[in-house]
């Protein structure tokens, strides 16, 4: 049965993605809606200065992400080529092997963390004296340890895309999102503000969701995969890190250019202007959510049709995406002239947003989407040396640019997407041009890695 569902046609490759991107906009969506209350229920609970903080946190959290050194997406184009080529021997290596890696990178993670947090000032990292140290510390504490967890357990929603069913990753977030905003409403009913509780449900609840989902998977459709201590090979492991640490490298440097913002906003303004900021990046960041739902199955389907030399298909695929690239230009327009409205409407005016914040967002998304369009067919077909050499430039200006603007130019705190949207035009018609040498055969030397 499996066989026969991995061996279909390049038609019915296309009906698998549209079938995901269905349920996808189902699950995505309903999680958004309860993104937005979840947002308005967290502020009401502790108050914009300290949900800047609790921003702050999660951004540099998710900075251990790149900790898995690209395993999570090397073992996503691996285990694709194995499930394409019907090697499940080889596709049952690949996930216990990229399991016990990161299994003990998140444990010596986990090590680390308890060695240095003791002699770290939480209040002059947050810029946030108005909270007590030691909650600070409670709260760290807290989220790197369910992250650490969910670190591991994550990998699911990997080997759920290169089995082409990346709408299990939508559903997940659907179901931690209901649990999520259940829980803040009843802290909201029955305790004060509190940083720690707060924590513990908005960290712990996902982790608990993805801990099932992994048991029921593996259990189930991803049977035969299942990993097994039996079938760790570190020599496998060459495989999947020789791509991955490439990946890595891109990992370190979309961190620095993309999940800094809420960083430098804390230190050269006030936590409270990182709420004002990532409110507005909220709103208009339903057009990224949407278009990633519709991009998302096509990285593995990208996979298997480049190594099947399936161009014509590639090419079809890539064309119609631009499409919907086009129309969600449009959608940001019209959500630019309906933005404080729909911001009053759902706050109650406690988040001003500026429009010089609001058009650099737009005009940051712009540029990402177009670059995602053509990062997903170059990252599935393992062709990306070039994405790392001006995701290097990207990385090394970003950060001074971002000051430059701020402390020269005197702009606010619209300064971090704009410096982000400058930074990704370079890429924007880089990949562009080697998306098109590779599909008219024409790559080669740097063009072609």
């Amino acid at each position: 049965m499996l066989k026969k569902y991995l061996s279909r046609t390049n038609l019915d490759r296309s009906q698998k993605a549209n079938f995901n991107i269905l349920l996808s906009f189902f699950f995505k969506g309903a999680s958004i809606a309860l993104q937005f209350v979840l947002v308005s229920l967290t502020i009401e609970y502790i108050k914009p200065d300290a949900y800047g903080v609790w921003l702050t946190l999660s951004s540099l959290v998710g900075w251990i992400a790149i900790f898995d050194i690209g395993i999570g997406n090397g073992l996503r184009n691996k285990l694709s080529e194995s499930l394409a080529k019907e090697d499940y021997r080889s596709a049952k290596i690949y996930v216990s092997t990229s399991y016990a890696i990161i299994g003990l990178i998140a444990l010596t993670l986990s090590g680390l963390y308890f060695l240095i947090s003791p002699f770290i000032q939480w209040q002059a990292v947050f810029n946030s004296d108005f909270i007590q140290e030691q909650e600070l510390h409670t709260v760290v504490t807290v989220v790197s340890l369910c992250f650490f967890l969910k670190f591991v357990t994550d990998i699911v929603n990997i080997v759920a895309a290169s089995f082409q069913m990346v709408s299990i990753s939508s559903i997940l977030l659907f179901i931690s999102n209901i649990g999520l905003t259940g829980a803040i409403w009843i802290l909201t009913k029955t305790t004060t503000a509190n940083l720690v509780l707060l924590a513990l449900c908005l960290s712990f609840i996902p982790v608990l969701v993805s801990i099932a989902t992994t048991v029921f998977l593996f259990r189930k459709q991803f049977k035969i995969v299942t990993p097994s201590f039996k079938a760790i090979d570190f020599k496998k492991s060459k495989g999947i890190m020789s791509l991955g640490s490439q990946f890595f490298i891109l990992q370190i440097i979309t961190l620095v250019v993309f999940q800094t913002d809420n960083i430098l906003i804390a230190q050269l303004f006030q936590p409270s202007d990182v709420t004002d900021f990532n409110i507005s990046y909220k709103y208009f960041s339903v057009i990224i959510m949407f278009f990633s739902i519709i991009l998302t199955p096509y990285w593995t389907a990208f996979t298997e049709a480049f190594y099947k030399k399936e161009y014509e298909w590639i090419e079809k695929t890539i064309n119609t995406l631009v499409k919907y690239w086009s129309l969600s230009i449009i959608a940001l327009i019209i959500m630019l002239f309906c933005a404080n409205f729909v911001i009053k409407l759902w706050l109650g005016g406690v988040v001003n947003v500026s429009l010089p914040l609001s058009i650099s967002i737009c005009l940051y998304i712009i540029v990402f989407n177009w670059n995602a369009i053509f990062a997903s067919f170059l990252n599935g077909v393992g062709k990306i040396r070039i994405q790392i050499m001006y995701a290097i430039v990207m990385g090394i200006i970003n950060i001074p640019l971002s000051f430059f603007l701020v402390k020269y130019l005197k702009w606010g705190i619209y300064a971090m997407p704009a410096s982000n949207f400058f930074c990704l035009l370079l890429g924007a018609v880089i990949s562009y041009i080697q998306y098109k040498k590779i599909i008219s055969n024409q790559a080669k030397g740097i063009w072609n890695k």
